[in-house]
């Protein structure tokens, strides 16, 4: 199966999903994160597109000890930002916030909680197909993190050089190590 189908694939197995079956999700999302005890981490959060898991449950628990960052698009480069009430449109009509924008090594962030369409059990992921994140998480030395519901768990992910793959993914049930 190629990555446009497979991106498909998984799509088809989450669009239908209920808003009560998302939300929960999302809690148990947050409470697992919550667990892991971040305290005074420079941690880059997301504010979720269409169907991609819900973080924001998990926001205020990590915002009260940690400073928070969230990405910004500029052309075919992300950025990292600290978040703030201002915000403006970015790309795919997301809320970024407005500030400096940093690479990924200028913003020595510690956690990156990173969206994903897809994922196996050795914690690679699979994007959206743009490489925004890959091309981000290549200059990071953080810890990445992938959340994603059940239904995006896949076998042996197809995967290219470029293709930075995750420390963790976790789901409402699971926690996947690599």
């Amino acid at each position: 199966m190629t990555k446009r189908e497979l991106r498909a694939a998984i799509k088809a197995r989450i669009v239908p999903m209920s808003r009560g079956r998302r939300e929960e999700s999302a809690r148990k999302i947050a409470e697992k994160l919550a667990a892991f005890g971040w305290k005074g981490k420079r941690i880059m959060l997301y504010r979720a597109l269409g169907d991609e898991l819900d973080v924001s449950p998990a926001a205020g628990a990590l915002a009260a000890d940690n400073e928070v960052f969230y990405p910004a698009v500029d052309g075919e480069d992300m950025f990292a930002v600290a978040d703030s009430e201002d915000t403006e449109t970015g790309a795919f009509g997301i809320a970024q916030p407005v500030g400096e924008r940093l690479n990924a090594a200028d913003a020595r962030l510690d956690i990156c909680v990173v969206p994903l369409r897809a994922f196996d059990a050795s914690c690679a992921r699979l994007g959206r197909g743009k490489g925004y994140y890959d091309r981000f998480l290549r200059g990071a030395d953080c810890f990445k993190v992938g959340v994603a519901y059940d239904e995006q768990q896949t076998d042996g992910l197809p995967t290219e050089p470029h293709d930075v793959p995750l420390d963790i993914v976790v789901t409402p049930t699971e926690i996947y190590r690599r």
